[in-house]
């Protein structure tokens, strides 16, 4: 049994090491630009038109009239409504981004050989936690640097950048990561599997879809355990749509349990197979 504290100087050092990959190989550089272009695309195409419409004279009414008191009139509170957008776009996009971006955390060590090495001078949970909070380190910086960009944006339109704007960005930033944790371990799981990426993200689609269609079927002959599906991950999603503020973390306790449930499954899965 490996001592926690040992664990933990290796999940850093694996953390690290993610980080370093992303900013000094030409792989990372390469993920860093394909992100700076598609928010790019994102902002000046999508974002700051709906903002520019948002804020139009009598927009809000005609909102009101037609959907009525709905908890999405709750965007007009956001202190800018590039933010309000960014919020509505990166939690739908990002956790099936996720699925493609965080495929690959143990797949190519399992093909070349390499995790049969680490495995030597680290224990197998710390590699798997380890590869999952670089990961989520990973997906931290890309998140500030969209919501920097967006920001830049709002303040660049509204003539400064308020405490409030800067409190609504920290809202955001914390909830995404929330949102990603469990996308980013259940892919933990499946790279803990197959020795592809694209496998991982081929099973990890097929085998939420069927989870999905199986539970409808038999939630269909069995109402009373509706229930269950929110409990599937990324439910939270939808409720949090609607919401602003610091209010939203009252959905945060789902996703960690998800979690700590999906790693603790891809620990065992690797521990349990050959290398």
């Amino acid at each position: 049994m490996p001592h926690p504290k040992q664990t933990l100087q290796h999940c850093g050092l694996y953390a690290s090491f993610e980080l370093r990959r992303l900013l000094l190989t030409r792989r990372g550089l390469m993920t860093l630009a394909a992100t700076t272009v598609i928010w790019f695309f994102l902002l000046r195409y999508a974002i700051a038109p709906a903002s520019d419409i948002i804020v139009a004279e009598g927009f809000q009414q005609v909102f009101s009239d037609m959907f009525g008191s709905t908890g999405l009139s709750q965007l007009f509170a956001w202190p800018a409504p590039e933010l309000a957008i960014y919020w509505i776009l990166s939690l739908l996009l990002l956790p099936m981004l996720c699925l493609f971006f965080t495929a690959n955390q143990l797949c190519s060590d399992l093909q070349r050989g390499t995790l049969r090495l680490l495995a030597l001078r680290s224990s197998r949970l710390s590699i798997v936690l380890g590869r999952f909070s670089g990961q989520m380190l990973v997906q931290c910086c890309l998140i500030l640097l969209s919501l920097v960009a967006t920001l830049a944006l709002a303040t660049w339109r509204e003539g400064s950048l308020t405490l409030p704007m800067l409190n609504a960005a920290a809202v955001i930033a914390v909830n995404l990561l929330l949102v990603l944790l469990p996308f980013t371990a259940l892919m933990s799981c499946f790279s803990a599997m197959v020795r592809s990426s694209r496998l991982a993200v081929s099973l990890a689609i097929v085998s939420l879809g069927l989870l999905v269609a199986l539970l409808s079927w038999f939630i269909v002959y069995f109402p009373d355990f509706l229930f269950l599906l929110g409990y599937l991950p990324g439910v939270q999603v939808m409720q949090l749509l609607p919401l602003q503020g610091w209010q939203t973390l009252q959905h945060a306790v789902l996703p960690l349990v998800q979690t700590v449930v999906l790693l603790g499954l891809a620990s065992l899965l690797l521990t349990r197979r050959a290398l």
